[in-house]
Parts: C-alpha cells; sequence; structure tokens
C-alpha cells in the first residue's frame, strides 16, 4: 500500500520520503484498507512545549474544506535525552555510523533592516542554539545585503558561528538628513497622502530658531528639502524590503530543490511591503512548496530611538516600527509560521523554537482523489484538546506517484548527495591522503572508503562524490558504476573503494555517497590538501593498512583501518633533492608516543632523484587486539627530521568472534602457540658433549684399544676442529663391538659442523645400544627439530619423559614441539615445568607470558583463568626486571591477560 508523506507542521524534519534521508524508526505501519496520506503537526502549549500525548480522535483535519478521517497519531521524536552509545570512529576517518535523523535550519539575518551591531545583543542565544543541535542537523547561516557572509548547510559549528559574528546589521534609518523624518512620513509623503506635508511635517521642521515660522522664500526651499528627503528615505526602505522579500523568494525556491523538510529563521527589525503585499503571500506558497516553515524573529530597536530631548523628534517612531513589522507578519500570517518578539538577548525565543524542533506528530489521514494531482490543497489542523495551539501550513502539495523514488541507483546517488543531511542506510568511513602528484602546484590525493559491512564477496554499486572548497564551489566531482572488491575474498568485509583527485593545496571537503541495493549512504569528510615539510624535504601522508596480499608489491599503498590477517603495511613518500640520502624506521606502539613494541629499519627505494619510497610490511600476530599506532621516524645524515603517525585496529582472531565457550573452556580442540623460527633453529652446542661428567659416561663404553682416537676426537670437537675430529671418531668405530658411544660423538661432530640430517641418521643409530643415554635422546630431538621433523622429534621425546619422567631436560623441547601440533595447553605445562628449575632463561620466561597470552585470546585456559594470569604475572616480571629488548610487548599482554580474567 502506497503512503504519501507531506510534511504540513513545525516538524520541518521528518525524514525524507524518497530515501535521501535516515528514517525515524518508529514511523507507524498502516494497516487499514484506507489508502493513507501522512501528515507532519507540531502541537504545542501556551508556553511553545510540545504536547506527546495526543491520540487520533484528538486532531480534527480539513483538506479543501472538507473533514478527512484521521487514521492514526504517533509522537515522533527527534531528540533524546540519551543517544545510543557512539560508535567510534577511527582518527583522520570520516563515518556517517553516528548519523542520526537530522534536520536542515536555515538562519536568515536581514542585514538591511537590522541597525547597525542590532544582532550584538542576541548572538550569545544563536551561538548557544548552533551549540545544541545534534550532530546530525545541517544549519546553513544566509546574509542579506551587499558582501554579506553566508555558508551552505554545514554541521560546522565554528564556522557557522565566525559567519554569525560577521552579521552586524546594516540599517541607517536617517543618513546623513537636514529634517527628522520617520520612514512612515516619508511613505506618506511619497504617495502624496494629503495633509502629512503641509500639516504635520512642515509645521515640525520648517520653524527658525526661536520656533517662529519662516518667511515663504524659506518655506519654499524647507518644504523642497522635505520632499527630496522623504523620497529618499521612502526609496531605501522600499528597496530594502522589496530586497529582502527577492532575496527569500530566491532561498525558498532553491529550498524546494533539497528533498525533506526544513525550518527557517528570520532574523530582521521588520521590513517594508506596503507595495508588495501579494508578493509576501507568495512566500507562503512558495514555502510550502518548499516544504519549509518559518520562524520569524523581530529584533526590539527601542534601544535605537533617539532620545526624548532631542530637539524635533519625530512623533511617528511608533508608526515606523508597525510599518516595517506588518511586514513581517505578512509573512508568518502567509506561511502558517511563527512571529515571535524578541526583547533582550533572545534566549527564551531561541529555547522556544528548539522546544517547538524537539519532535512532531506524524498523522495518517485518509487520502483524497486529487491529492497527488501535484497542486497546492488548502489544509487545516486543529486539536479539541483546548489550550493547544497547532503548528501547520496553509496547504499541502503532494508529490506525484511516478516521481516518488529514483527509478535508478545512480539516480539515488544524485538526490543523495543534493541533500544536506547525513543519510546513513548504508555505514560509510572514509579517509583521505596526500601525496605529490605529476602536477606542478597540485596535490595528488588518495581516497580510501570502507562501504557497507559484512560483504563476502564483491559487490556492484553506484557512487559519486563531490569535493568543494571553502566557499562552496565545486572543484572536482565523480559519478560511476564500479564493482568493489572485499579487503579478501571469502572473509566478511566493507567493500573497498580506492580514487583519486588533483588539487590545489587547501581545505576542502569532501561528500561522497554509495548505493548498493536499496540501501544509500553519505559521508562528508574534511579533506586538508597538503603536505607536511621535513628540513629540505616534503613527505606525503603515512599511510598505514592491511592485510597485504601474499606476493603483493610494497610500492604501492595499502589503506584500511583494521589489521586481520597478522601484518601491517606502512608507506609514506619523501620529495626533494637527495630524498635517496634519507632514512626511515618504523614502530607500533600503543599510544603516539609510547615505547616500541615491534620495530624495523625501512629499506629506501628511490623512485627518482627526488622522490624516495619507504615501505614495510610489519608482523603483528603478537599483539592483542585493540587499537594501536605505527610511527616512521624520518631521518637524514644530520639527524632526526619529522616523525608520522596513523592510528589501526588489530581485530579479534576468529575464534573469539564465532566461539560460544566461556573463559573457563576445557573442551579439548588444536591451540596452536607461536613458536620462532631461531628457537626452533638453535644450534648444537659442543660443550654439551665435552664437559668432564658426559665425556666419562660414554667413554666407559668405548674398548680400550679405541678410547686415545676417542679422547683425540674429544679434545679435538671441544677445540672445534671439526674435519679432525670426524676423521679421528671414525678410527674409534669399530665394526664387532659397541659402538653406540662413538656414533654418538661422531653424531655431536656432525650437528656441531651444521649437518643436522647426518647428525640425526647417527644418533638414530647409536640409539640401538645406547638407549640408556638420555643425552643421545636429547640430542637427536634436537636434530630433528632443527630439520623440521617435528613428528620424530615429539615421539622421541615422549619417550625419553617415560624413561626418565624427572629429567627436566626435555621439558623445553618437548614444550616447543606441542606448540607447533596445536597442543597448546601441554607446551604451557611443560615449560612451566623446565622454568622452575632454570628461572634465568629471561626469553623462554617471555615465550610464557605470550604464550599463556595467545591460550587465553583462544579463549581457553591451561588450569583456570586466574591461575594462568599468575603465572603470567610471575614471569613477566622475571622478565621485566631485565629490562628486555620486548619489555613493553610483554607489558601490552599483561594489559590484555588481566583485563580478560
Amino acid at each position: 500500500m502506497r503512503r504519501v508523506v507531506l510534511l504540513v507542521g513545525a516538524a520541518l524534519v521528518a525524514a525524507s520520503v524518497r530515501g535521501t534521508a535516515q528514517q525515524p524508526q518508529d514511523l507507524p505501519r498502516f494497516t487499514s484498507s484506507i489508502e493513507v496520506t501522512s501528515l507532519d503537526v507540531g502541537v504545542f502549549d501556551a508556553q511553545g512545549r510540545p504536547v506527546t500525548d495526543l491520540h487520533a480522535d484528538d486532531f480534527v483535519v480539513k483538506v479543501d474544506g472538507q473533514p478527512r478521517q484521521v487514521v492514526s497519531a504517533n509522537w515522533v521524536p527527534l531528540q533524546t535525552a540519551e543517544r545510543p552509545a557512539a560508535v567510534a570512529v577511527p582518527a583522520g576517518y570520516s563515518s556517517n555510523e553516528n548519523a542520526a535523523g537530522g534536520r536542515l535550519i536555515v538562519i536568515v539575518v536581514d542585514q538591511p533592516n537590522i541597525r547597525f551591531g542590532g544582532t550584538l545583543g542576541i548572538r550569545r542565544a544563536v551561538n548557544g542554539f548552533i551549540d545544541r543541535l545534534q550532530p546530525s542537523d545541517r544549519t546553513a547561516v544566509i546574509g542579506i545585503g551587499p558582501g554579506a557572509a553566508s555558508t551552505s548547510f554545514t554541521a560546522d559549528r565554528d564556522r557557522l558561528k565566525k559567519t554569525i559574528e560577521r552579521l552586524a546589521g546594516l540599517y541607517q534609518p536617517r543618513g546623513i538628513m537636514l529634517h527628522n523624518i520617520s520612514v512612515s512620513e516619508a511613505i506618506e509623503i511619497d504617495r502624496n497622502v494629503g495633509g502629512m506635508l503641509t500639516t504635520q511635517v512642515v509645521e515640525r521642521e520648517c520653524r527658525g530658531p526661536s520656533m517662529e515660522r519662516l518667511p515663504p522664500t524659506e518655506l519654499d526651499a524647507c518644504l523642497f528639502e522635505i520632499q527630496n528627503e522623504a523620497r529618499q528615505i521612502a526609496l531605501t526602505g522600499n528597496n530594502d524590503g522589496r530586497s529582502t522579500i527577492r532575496i527569500l523568494r530566491s532561498l525558498l525556491e532553491a529550498l524546494r530543490a533539497i528533498d525533506g523538510p526544513k525550518t527557517l529563521v528570520f532574523v530582521s527589525e521588520g521590513f517594508l511591503a506596503t507595495d508588495m503585499q501579494q508578493d509576501v503571500v507568495a512566500l507562503g506558497t512558495i514555502a510550502a512548496a518548499a516544504r519549509t516553515s518559518i520562524y520569524a524573529l523581530r529584533l526590539d530597536d527601542s534601544l535605537f530611538q533617539m532620545a526624548a530631548s532631542e530637539a524635533r523628534m519625530s512623533m511617528s517612531r511608533m508608526d515606523d516600527r508597525l510599518m516595517r513589522a506588518q511586514g513581517m507578519d505578512t509573512l508568518v500570517s502567509a506561511s502558517r509560521g511563527s512571529l515571535l518578539n524578541v526583547m533582550g538577548n533572545g534566549v527564551s525565543a531561541f529555547q522556544r523554537i528548539e522546544s517547538e524542533l524537539s519532535g512532531y506528530y506524524l498523522l495518517g489521514i485518509e487520502s483524497g482523489g486529487a491529492d497527488k494531482d501535484g497542486k497546492a490543497h488548502p489544509i487545516a489542523v486543529e486539536s479539541t484538546r483546548r489550550g493547544l495551539t497547532v503548528r501547520t501550513r496553509r496547504m499541502i502539495i503532494a508529490t506525484p506517484e511516478e516521481n516518488a523514488a529514483p527509478a535508478s541507483a545512480r539516480e539515488a546517488v544524485a538526490a543523495a548527495l543534493s541533500t544536506p543531511l547525513p543519510v546513513a542506510a548504508l555505514p560509510l568511513r572514509v579517509a583521505t591522503y596526500s601525496l605529490q602528484g605529476p602536477e606542478a602546484g597540485r596535490v595528488q590525493l588518495l581516497i580510501h572508503a570502507d562501504v557497507g559491512t559484512d560483504y563476502p564477496a564483491s559487490r556492484v554499486v553506484s557512487l559519486g562524490y563531490l569535493i568543494t572548497d571553502k566557499d562552496g564551489r565545486i572543484v572536482d566531482s565523480q559519478a560511476a558504476t564500479a564493482r568493489l572488491p572485499t579487503i579478501m575474498s571469502g572473509v566478511p568485509s566493507p567493500l573497498q573503494f580506492s580514487g583519486g583527485a588533483s588539487l590545489p593545496p587547501g581545505e576542502y571537503l569532501l561528500k561522497m555517497a554509495f548505493a548498493e541495493g536499496d540501501r544509500v549512504g553519505t559521508v562528508e569528510h574534511t579533506i586538508n590538501a597538503g603536505m607536511a615539510t621535513a628540513g629540505a624535504w616534503r613527505l606525503s601522508d603515512l599511510m598505514v593498512g592491511g592485510p597485504l596480499v601474499l606476493g603483493e608489491q610494497l610500492l604501492q599503498p595499502t589503506v584500511g583501518y583494521t589489521v586481520v590477517f597478522g601484518s601491517v603495511h606502512g608507506y609514506v613518500e619523501a620529495y626533494g633533492a637527495s630524498a635517496g640520502t634519507l632514512t626511515a624506521h618504523f614502530a607500533v606502539a600503543s599510544t603516539p608516543t609510547g615505547a616500541a613494541l615491534i620495530e624495523a629499519d625501512v629499506p629506501v627505494y628511490a623512485a627518482s632523484p627526488t622522490r624516495a619510497i619507504f615501505s614495510h610490511a610489519l608482523l603483528v600476530r603478537q599483539l592483542p587486539p585493540g587499537r594501536y599506532y605505527l610511527r616512521s621516524e624520518l631521518s637524514s645524515p644530520q639527524g632526526r627530521l619529522k616523525t608520522l603517525t596513523g592510528a589501526f585496529e588489530v581485530a579479534p582472531p576468529a575464534v573469539l568472534m564465532t566461539s560460544a565457550t566461556t573463559a573457563g573452556e576445557t573442551t579439548a580442540r588444536e591451540i596452536y602457540l607461536p613458536v620462532t623460527e631461531s628457537t626452533l633453529s638453535a644450534p648444537f652446542d659442543p660443550s654439551t658433549a665435552t664437559r668432564p661428567e658426559t665425556v666419562a659416561v660414554f667413554r666407559a663404553r668405548v674398548p680400550g684399544e679405541k678410547q686415545p682416537a676417542f679422547d683425540e676426537g674429544v679434545r679435538l670437537l671441544a677445540a672445534r676442529q671439526f674435519a679432525s675430529a670426524e676423521a679421528s671418531f671414525k678410527t674409534a668405530v669399530t665394526t664387532d663391538a659397541e659402538s653406540s658411544a662413538v656414533l654418538s660423538y661422531l653424531a655431536a661432530t656432525f650437528a656441531a659442523s651444521g649437518h643436522d640430517l647426518e647428525a640425526a641418521s647417527a644418533w638414530q643409530t647409536a640409539l640401538t645400544d645406547g638407549s640408556d643415554h638420555p643425552e643421545i635422546y636429547e640430542w637427536l630431538a634436537g636434530a630433528l627439530m632443527r630439520n623440521r621433523d617435528l613428528g620424530t622429534a615429539r615421539s622421541t621425546l615422549e619417550e625419553a619423559i617415560v624413561k626418565w619422567p624427572s629429567d627436566l631436560r626435555f621439558a623445553k623441547p618437548v614444550a616447543l614441539v606441542y606448540a607447533t601440533f596445536g597442543q597448546g595447553r601441554e607446551a604451557i605445562r611443560s615449560l612451566e615445568r623446565y622454568l622452575a628449575q632454570h628461572p634465568d632463561d629471561v626469553e623462554s620466561a617471555r615465550m610464557m607470558v605470550e604464550w599463556i597470552y595467545q591460550l587465553r585470546s583462544s579463549n581457553a585456559v591451561a588450569r583456570t583463568a586466574a591461575d594462568d594470569v599468575a603465572l603470567a604475572r610471575k614471569y613477566a616480571d622475571l622478565y621485566l626486571q631485565t629490562d628486555g629488548p620486548q619489555a613493553a610487548l610483554v607489558r601490552q599482554w599483561m594489559e590484555f591477560l588481566e583485563r580478560a580474567r
């Protein structure tokens, strides 16, 4: 069933029916078989407070003089005391995710009809009104008069208030005049109203110093002067009034092109409309077509009146005020607006407006056959409850059905770009970055946008953007239909848009609109097009993003706030002579100036003699989920130049996003823990085999005649003369006796010289007769781990643990193997047993903290959450006492663990 939304109330702020503004969440759903037309109506008590408890039977509606059935009446609040928690928007990004149904408000200052300084008294009230607007509201300030300051619709409150400050008033009631003639007298003289010139003005003005009547010749001259001055005053007053009416008409015509209701606050001391009453009445019809309600604020000009003691004071000043007020009275009457007389600072007037803009009734009334003919239809809405004021316009103008919605996604984008209000049906985030472009004197702008959320695959979208300068002039625009990718195929994420523009340095406003399916979104973003300077060089913005596609070239920037797959990419360019001599150091920290958690020196790529690129990807798998900062510290041969900073977020691992288990989960599942390549590849230390007590155990099993060759081999092994040691051990090998001891030391020589494959084979042979030596198991497991034969290493170590359950030499290697096989809990327990006997191994202490963090981030525990945190704290303190190189990272892990406990 079709609904036609016709806005007629003071509520001025209802959402657009064409989908270009966010709809109120509580619009009624009509279930009646009657075709329904929707009307906005404001209802207020005697103090201007909105009345919120009315029902359908409290309203009487007539259209074209005929009663209409009121089907429903729903109060739609537009301001709430408590708003939903705002979505955190990353630094450098702009988003529509916090946008609500906003309002369009135009403040018009009628400078030609406000005496100079006349706005000073209400300036604080205007600024307070602006400060209390909702973030999604858009306001424009329009100054009437030569060279008057104005703004387009904006949410920039500082800009609005600065514009208000520049509108002080231009009206000069008399100028340099010989006679004291009021405007009302001038109008009547100019119209040749009988008696005014001779009986009032001449009698008052044409007298000598002693108030005697002037001689005839001087009287004629005085009469001539009065006529000329009256003509000038009347002409100026009429021209000012005509200018005000003309500008209001142009403004309302322009507002008509903007879909959605508007509020116009007209500030003036009044304007002359003596010969233009029909023109003022016509403004009411245009206001209805533009869906604009008008509040007129009439400033009190009594402070500017001449002192009562001034000679020859006109007795028609009250007539002046009434005549100038007549134009405003006619305006609000024609538009069914509200006239507020401002006495003093105007606070009460703006409080009244603010109150009336806080909400409205959405009435559902029975539709008539002519409602959709596009013509104006007189409407009257009253309340059956006494003492209430119902604010409506004099007529409604319906939108024909064929024009009710955009015909295509591209039209929807165009409509969204034309409305000043934010549109939030499709979530958007946008950021821009400045680089040096190929055109001299211009900045190359990189535009990045995240479109929507949780798209599993690419989608076709329609998009468009406008870039305007600080004066509101369009300097660039674009419209297109394109297929946008996700961050990575198959992984739900926002769609990714990248574009560019070339602009002169300066400040701009970017407005982007996207349409995907039946959802439309817009976002506004302030651009500072320009580059930082560092000594003799200029720098691009630091671009931060992730993930990187494997094999992707790093000579192009990556942009994206959220890092999902374990690496963050930093990219910055430097420009100037000898830019290739600069160096860069990247560091990741938890605060912009905090200690580095991960860092690296970045090699320079000289793209040209005057352009250098610094690009590097840092692995961030060790970092807990949360916000971090990438710092790029650039230096010249003479010292540090500048530090650039960009924020990014490490996303929670997938298990946290999908797991339904609790923090105390004990169910068996694979949990892999990180083990560095260097830890698995720790080289064999020959001193472990040449200690006297170890040598003695093996030498006892060497035949007596072979012991000299064995002893020489051990001496050569200790001296690291591996080739000679190998030759000596080989002469000690016999075929007719046990050779496990000699083979073990021959294998040790192989391992010490880097031949782990041969070493593992020899140790496995030695186990045939030497399985009672735990050293052979230890050394063999080490060689297998270096060869990445982790399965055999695990079985070797587990066999050794069964043989020697109290021997802790196997605890650390088996912990490393378990970690790589997804046995995270067992790995932590084994490492704990090792550290109990080796508290001086600070690197293993650091690894313990990391493993417990990784286990907890996978929503699992080794024992209990409290026990795990206590264990991590014990070894974190041990590591931090040494001020190890990863102290900042250890602190980060502990903060995560203690928050998650």
